[in-house]
Order: C-alpha cells, then sequence, then structure tokens
C-alpha cells in the first residue's frame, strides 16, 4: 500500500471517533483493564477452566484489585446425533456464562451481559476416549467464552469504572 494511502486512512479513522481497543497500553483506554480486574466462579471443573482463561486474558495483578468478574457458567449437552439403535454419537456442549462487572464493595454492575460457546464431540465404544473428548471440548468452550467476555469489556470500557 502506498505510504499516502495509509496516512489517509490513519486520517480517516481518527476523525471518526475510532480508538484503538488497547492504545496506549495498560496506562490508557481499555488496557486499563489489564490487571485491575479479579475474577470470581463457581467451584467445578468447568468453572475453573473458565477462570483460568480469563485470567490468561485480564492478567489481574493481585487479589486487591477495584473490579471484580464474577462469572456463572451452565452447561448443557445435547444428542446430536443418534443412530438406529438409539446410541447417541455425537454431542453438542453448550456453555452459557452470565457475567457482572462491579466495583469491589458495590452492588451496582458497572458491565453485565451473558456470552455463550457451542461445541460437538463424539461419543466413542470407550468411555475413557468419550471422557476425554468431552474435557476437551470444555476446554475449548471455556477458552472461546473467555475471549468473547475479554472483548466484550474491553469495547464497553468506560474510564469511570477505574475512577
Amino acid at each position: 500500500m502506498p505510504r499516502r494511502s495509509v496516512l489517509l486512512c490513519g486520517f480517516a479513522l481518527a476523525g471518526c471517533g475510532f480508538r484503538p481497543l488497547y492504545g496506549g497500553g495498560t496506562g490508557k483506554g481499555p488496557g486499563r483493564l489489564l490487571g485491575n480486574v479479579r475474577i470470581i466462579a463457581a467451584r467445578g471443573e468447568l468453572p475453573f477452566r473458565l477462570r483460568e482463561a480469563l485470567i490468561e486474558n485480564l492478567r489481574p495483578a493481585s487479589a486487591e484489585a477495584p473490579l471484580t468478574l464474577t462469572v456463572n457458567a451452565n452447561v448443557t449437552r445435547d444428542g446430536l446425533l443418534i443412530e438406529e439403535n438409539d446410541e447417541i454419537t455425537r454431542f453438542n456442549l453448550t456453555l452459557d456464562v452470565d457475567y457482572v462487572l462491579r466495583r469491589n464493595g458495590e452492588q451496582a454492575p458497572l458491565y453485565n451481559d451473558e456470552a455463550r460457546s457451542i461445541a460437538a464431540f463424539n461419543a466413542t465404544a470407550s468411555q475413557f476416549a468419550t471422557l476425554v473428548s468431552e474435557r476437551e471440548v470444555q476446554a475449548r468452550a471455556a477458552e472461546d467464552v473467555a475471549d468473547k467476555i475479554s472483548r466484550r469489556l474491553a469495547a464497553a470500557y468506560d474510564p469511570a469504572w477505574l475512577a
């Protein structure tokens, strides 16, 4: 791309109110959320995986973070492929997550939303292989939902959250 078009493109984006999602690193913009959010999830393997994926994305610095993100996960398994002998050989796993961002010590939410991920896995004659496959799908769904939550929080970021 010629240098002139890159320059014109930059001016056009600046004029329309465009701002880089993580512009300015952690000092300005949504990047300030990084390290300032404590994550609370229910006990269990899937909520643990979701919490770990959110920690990877939001990189909380300490338990003394000024904001708390509470996540509630609900997973359902639905038979997707049923053989002639009524044996289910493929499942859809749906992960629904409700999440709320609050200032510590306050009940009023700063931001709340829900995210969903759907993934499928095969059921085989081996129960162990089916269990491993289901756990891998849960891990992928948790990472997908964590990415969605992180992006939505960054897009909705308001500097007043950390004021």
